[in-house]
């Protein structure tokens, strides 16, 4: 079976939209848990610090 060129084109666009889609899903998913500026706490001045903080969920 041979594809056309327009069948060509036709496939390449489904499947760049499915995988922006997948691309944007990727990188949103489990965002809304994400620590944003502003929502850290701040720690005790007479506590010790963490040995290993927990940095789940944390971007640059």
């Amino acid at each position: 079976m041979t594809l056309s060129p327009d069948d060509i084109v036709t496939l390449t666009e489904v499947l760049v939209t499915i995988m922006g889609v997948a691309v944007t899903w990727a990188v949103y998913h489990g965002s809304d848990r994400a620590e944003l500026p502003g929502d850290a706490t701040v720690p005790d001045p007479h506590e010790v610090d963490d040995a290993m903080p927990d940095t789940r969920g944390r971007t640059l």
